[in-house]
């Protein structure tokens, strides 16, 4: 190709892509601007949720170690919240408050008892925060050590706290026993049971006090 049809190609070339974009330029422009600018809303509302509501209530299940009476106690109260007016309104959890148990299993025999009873406990015991403590709208003490730790940390406390003993029946210890600490002589899975029952009348009786509680 000589020098002069290679000056013809490049002129010819720079010809087409100018008449391009210049075609490309005048038909962006018959574009009303409202439809170039315009930008989809987004709403800063979040879409409704069927299981939350801003008036959340936290209550919060302590025991000594969390490894078997506040899971269990929050599980029940799980289960009795969702067959009640209450569901989505109400938020149980369930700590522990010893260093030694955090992020330790669910003490197993626990979790075969409770099964029994339709209940399903999965995950690691975890130790109470002063984050949780402050949150909480209703603490219950499920033992005298989570009872005495919430006395020694009212600065964090904003809720209200009670034992559990205010919610089980005349007479009854005002504690649940500890699982951990029996006499030989008596049956493990008898001992459990008694716990799981103990539990669900005092979370039953629990609810219908909740609205005077919090």
């Amino acid at each position: 190709m000589t020098k002069t049809n290679k000056s013809s190609y490049t002129s010819n070339f720079f010809g087409k892509l100018k008449k391009k974009l210049s075609h490309s330029q005048e038909t962006k422009n018959d574009i009303p601007a409202s439809v170039i600018t315009k930008q989809p809303s987004i709403s800063s509302e979040a879409p409704p949720n069927p299981y939350y509501s801003p008036e959340l209530t936290n209550i919060l299940f302590l025991s000594k170690r969390g490894l078997s009476r506040s899971p269990l106690a929050r599980e029940v109260m799980r289960k009795l919240l969702h067959l009640s007016d209450h569901f989505g309104s109400v938020r149980p959890s369930a700590r522990g408050i010893s260093d030694a148990y955090e992020f330790c299993p669910f003490d197993k025999r626990m979790v075969h008892s409770a099964r029994k009873y339709g209940y399903e406990l999965k995950g690691n015991a975890r130790r109470v925060n002063m984050g949780d403590l402050s949150s909480a709208n209703l603490i219950v003490t499920l033992d005298q050590e989570s009872e005495q730790y919430t006395k020694t940390r009212k600065y964090y406390i904003r809720g209200e706290v009670r034992p559990i003993g205010m919610f089980l029946s005349a007479g009854s210890l005002p504690f649940i026993a500890d699982p951990f600490e029996r006499d030989d002589s008596t049956d493990a899975n008898n001992n459990y049971e008694q716990i799981i029952q103990s539990v669900e009348f005092g979370c039953g009786n629990l609810l219908k006090s909740l609205p005077s509680l919090v």
